[in-house]
C-alpha cells in the first residue's frame, strides 16, 4: 500500500508538472505571439504607409504635373489638316483632301476664292484679286478668270488642277469636318454664293468658316439668325497679332500657334469662344509643341502633318484613358488601406 500510494502520489505530481509546464509554455507561446502579431502590425502599417507615399507621388507627378486629368473632360482636341495633307501632295487639290479622308483625319482647312465667272474654287492665292503665279505654271488672278480659264492652269508640284467647292463637299459629304476660309475680298458676292453650296449638300454639321475679314462674322451671324443655324465662324488672327474680341460667343479665335496660351484659352472658353491654333507652312511640328497647346486647352490644331498630329492625340487620349482607369484602381487601394488600417489601430 505505502509503494502503490507512493507511485499514485508521483504520477500525480508528474500529471501537476507536466499541466504547469503546458501552461507556462502556453503562456510564454501566447506572449511571443502576441509580441510577433504587435511587431507585424506595426511593419505592415509601415508598409502600407510607404507606398500610399509612393501612390501620392506617382498620382501628383502623372496627374498634376504631367497631363491634368480634365484635359479630355470637356472636349477632345481636334486634329485639322492645313490645306489638305500638303506634305505628302501637292496642297488645296482634290488629291490632297482624298488623302486627308483616307488616313481618317477629321478636319481640313481651305482657301476658297470666286472666280469671275461666280464659281467658288480652292486656292490659296495672294493679294486683293488672288494671284495664284507663285504656286502655278501661269500668271493671273482668280477673280479676273473664268472656271474655264483656270481649269488648265497645274500647280508647278505634282501637276494638279485647282478644284471647286462643289468638288470637295461631293468627297468629303459625311466623312469629314471642313473649316472653310474665305479668302476672297468681296464679301457681299462671295458668301451668298458660298452659303448656297452648303445649302445645297446640306454641309451644316460639317462646316465652320473662317476668314481674317471679319466682315464675314457679321455676315454669319446674320445668317444664323435668320435661318436658325449654328455656324461657326472663326476670327482669324495673324501671327503677333493678340488682340483677341473675346465678345463673340458661340465664334471661335483662330490665331498662330505661338500666340496661343493658357490664359488666352481660360478667357475665350468663359465667354464661350473655342480656340483653334494653326502652324505655318515652314514650321516645325512635334510631340512637345503639341503638348503645349493642349495643355492651354485649344479646341483645334490646324497642322500641316496632321498624321503626327492625330497620332500623338491619340495616343494622348490612350494615356488618358489608362490613367483614369489607373486612378480609380488606386482610389480604391486607398480606400482599402485607410479601411485596414483602422481595423490594425484597433
Amino acid at each position: 500500500m505505502p509503494i502503490k500510494n507512493f507511485h499514485m502520489k508521483l504520477i500525480s505530481t508528474n500529471l501537476k508538472n507536466l499541466k504547469n509546464s503546458y501552461i507556462l509554455k502556453k503562456s510564454e507561446f501566447l506572449y511571443n505571439k502576441k509580441r510577433i502579431t504587435s511587431y507585424l502590425k506595426y511593419f505592415l502599417i509601415l508598409i502600407l504607409s510607404f507606398y500610399l507615399y509612393l501612390i501620392l507621388l506617382f498620382e501628383y507627378y502623372y496627374k498634376i504635373k504631367r497631363h491634368p486629368e480634365d484635359i479630355f473632360k470637356k472636349h477632345r482636341v481636334f486634329i485639322e489638316a492645313h490645306r489638305g495633307l500638303n506634305k505628302e501632295i501637292y496642297q488645296n487639290t482634290l488629291e490632297a483632301f482624298s488623302k486627308t479622308i483616307l488616313n481618317n483625319i477629321e478636319a481640313l482647312e481651305t482657301d476658297v476664292w470666286i472666280t469671275k465667272d461666280l464659281i467658288p474654287v480652292l486656292v490659296h492665292a495672294s493679294g486683293p484679286k488672288g494671284n495664284i503665279r507663285q504656286f502655278f505654271n501661269h500668271d493671273g488672278n482668280v477673280i479676273e478668270l473664268t472656271w474655264s480659264e483656270l481649269s488648265t492652269y497645274r500647280t508647278l508640284k505634282d501637276n494638279l488642277t485647282i478644284p471647286k467647292l462643289r468638288d470637295l463637299f461631293k468627297i468629303a459629304k459625311n466623312k469629314i469636318f471642313i473649316n472653310l476660309e474665305i479668302k476672297d475680298t468681296r464679301p457681299d458676292l462671295a458668301f451668298p454664293l458660298i452659303i448656297s453650296l452648303i445649302e445645297e449638300f446640306d454641309f451644316f454639321d460639317q462646316i465652320s468658316i473662317s476668314s481674317f475679314n471679319h466682315i464675314y462674322y457679321h455676315k454669319v451671324l446674320e445668317y444664323n439668325k435668320k435661318n436658325n443655324r449654328n455656324i461657326i465662324f472663326g476670327n482669324l488672327y495673324g501671327l503677333g497679332n493678340t488682340n483677341f474680341n473675346y465678345t463673340r460667343k458661340g465664334s471661335a479665335l483662330n490665331m498662330f500657334w505661338t500666340d496661343a496660351s493658357q490664359e488666352v484659352c481660360k478667357k475665350a472658353h468663359e465667354n464661350g469662344m473655342a480656340v483653334f491654333v494653326y502652324f505655318g507652312m515652314n514650321d516645325s511640328e512635334n510631340y512637345q509643341k503639341y503638348d503645349k497647346l493642349v495643355n492651354y486647352g485649344v479646341d483645334v490644331i490646324c497642322s500641316n502633318d496632321p498624321v503626327l498630329a492625330k497620332t500623338y492625340r491619340d495616343n494622348l487620349y490612350i494615356k488618358f484613358k489608362l490613367n483614369k482607369i489607373f486612378f480609380e484602381v488606386i482610389n480604391y487601394i486607398k480606400r482599402m488601406i485607410i479601411k485596414n488600417s483602422k481595423l490594425i489601430y484597433n
